[in-house]
């Protein structure tokens, strides 16, 4: 495995840790957030799908910009 794949997939399970984490928390305090138990399902879905979507990107890009300077 290149360096630039470690360093992603590690970029990618950091941001996955960080998010569980945020879901995690939003169990608990989603009633004084405002939020309905039945939204909880498609937040946690619809939000991995971003993370599992950005992450790669945002680590790769972020290495381009960090290379240029």
């Amino acid at each position: 495995m290149s360096a630039i794949a470690k360093q992603t997939w590690s970029d990618f399970v950091t941001v996955t840790a960080v998010w569980a984490g945020l879901v995690f928390v939003l169990m608990f305090y989603h009633k004084k957030v405002g939020m309905p138990s039945e939204w909880m399902p498609q937040v946690v879905f619809g939000s991995f799908v971003l993370v599992a979507i950005l992450a790669p990107i945002g680590s790769l890009l972020w290495r381009r910009v960090i290379r240029s300077t």
